[in-house]
């Protein structure tokens, strides 16, 4: 078993980035979907609903993947986590060479295993990062973020590399070939470290010459058969020495401390001195939380969906229609398999980046300047607006696409930089930070 130790630390966190390296089906799918398009003649309607089908798996599986991890256990959860995302893959490629029906509905299904799997394994990984570096759980779970969005980049670049099309007509048997490895990794990627993510035991031991004992001296203070303090002020005195303890003079004691009028705390009977307010109205108003039906009325709320539907929408739906996009503007001389990689890589490398750059911006400038997170989505949504009307009216080539695709994945990077810090905004109890979140989630997913 496993230990915390400097090695085994290391490796874990190693096979959490492992398996964030392929959970994101959403950002690999434009590498083959336009080929799926292409090879069974989809209209657009079903093109856009095959498309989505990854996001789908990943958006709404949340809570059955929460339930699995409780019931499960991680390592368990890897496990099956891995056989629907073989399988998925497995369906899907033996539908594109034709050993199985090519319903759109039934790719769409099998897509959505895939979102399945992957939002199981990467919820595993989240979980160890959280639980195995406590100290450092936001360098860990952000390098486990950033390779997420960098899944577009592995893959594409590999199937560049090693699967190109034959223009002699052999795309096909490419195509089948890349799904097959995509099976296989992905598999391999969850059912490995499955015998490694989890709790890690400290095996630290202590002997008695490890033990420091520190003697007890008797104190001035009488105490009661309960072992209470019967002295009225709970105050150290100045019977100390004078110039050693200058500092700790007339410092109060912790129940010193506590209002036992507001905080439900039964008041020890022998304990008669007037307690303190610690903490005044307006600290406790703002130390309340937001939930529930109050958070759907709350105009920051609000703002926030609107900002989240506006950009993810939009984003999405440009990362699944680039290949589409790029066969109307792709010239005979270029290769519109090569041409649609070094988009989806270059998707993929502002993705990441957005996410990181954008985060800390919005601490800086709240923090700093007092403007809330919510103006960097507006302007987030104005750069958005003005790469789409660079689309429409300026792009003739594949070349002038690139442009919008690097501004598109800002900005839909920007949206998962923010978004957690915003939803802290409304509570940061633990309980009430995820409800929240999956709530807004849930409404900009749908």
């Amino acid at each position: 078993m496993l230990k915390r130790k400097p090695s085994h630390l290391a490796l874990s966190f190693i096979m959490a980035l492992l398996v964030a390296s392929v959970s994101g089906p959403q950002y690999i799918f434009p590498t083959y979907g336009t080929s799926l398009a292409t090879k069974f003649h989809w209209t657009a309607l079903e093109n856009s609903l095959v498309s989505t089908a990854c996001f789908l798996g990943v958006s709404f599986s949340g809570p059955l993947c929460s339930w699995m991890i409780e019931r499960l256990g991680s390592s368990s959860t890897l496990r099956v986590a891995a056989c629907f995302g073989f399988f998925g893959n497995f369906l899907l490629a033996q539908t594109y060479i034709g050993r199985l029906p090519s319903h759109f509905q039934l790719c769409a299904i099998y897509l959505v295993l895939t979102g399945f799997a992957s939002a199981a394994a990467y919820i595993c990984a989240l979980e160890n990062q959280s639980y195995n570096f406590r100290h450092h759980r936001g360098m860990a779970m952000g390098f486990t973020s950033a390779v997420l969005g960098l899944c577009g980049l592995i893959f594409s670049q590999i199937n560049d590399h090693f699967f190109k099309n034959n223009p002699n007509g052999g795309g096909d048997e490419n195509t089948y070939e890349f799904l097959m490895f995509l099976s296989v990794v992905t598999a391999a990627g969850m059912l490995i470290p499955s015998f490694i993510l989890g709790p890690l035991s400290d095996d630290k031991k202590y002997d008695d010459e490890d033990v420091i004992y520190r003697p007890i001296y008797p104190s001035d203070m009488d105490l009661d058969d309960d072992g209470c303090s019967s002295h009225p002020t709970l105050v150290d005195d100045d019977s100390h020495d004078d110039d050693d303890d200058d500092e700790f003079a007339d410092t109060p004691l912790l129940a010193n401390n506590i209002n036992y009028n507001n905080h439900n705390i039964k008041k020890p009977i022998n304990y008669a001195h007037d307690t303190v307010e610690v903490m005044n109205e307006q600290q406790k108003e703002e130390e309340e939380s937001i939930s529930g039906l109050a958070l759907f009325t709350h105009p920051v709320s609000l703002t926030l969906f609107v900002a989240l539907f506006v950009v993810l929408g939009i984003g999405y739906v440009y990362l699944a229609s680039i290949g589409q996009i790029l066969l109307s503007l792709t010239d005979d001389n270029e290769n519109p398999q090569h041409v649609r990689n070094i988009h989806v890589s270059l998707f993929s490398i502002s993705n990441c980046t957005a996410r990181a750059v954008f985060g800390t911006l919005s601490d800086i400038l709240k923090n700093r300047y007092g403007i809330h997170r919510l103006w960097v989505y507006w302007m987030g949504i104005v750069g958005l607006i003005l790469s789409q009307l660079y689309l429409v009216t300026l792009v003739s080539s594949s070349d002038t696409l690139i442009p919008c695709t690097v501004t598109m994945a800002l900005v839909y990077g920007l949206a998962f930089g923010i978004a957690p810090a915003a939803a802290a905004e409304f509570g940061t109890n633990v309980s009430t930070f995820y409800t929240n979140t999956n709530k807004i989630q849930y409404l900009y997913y749908m």
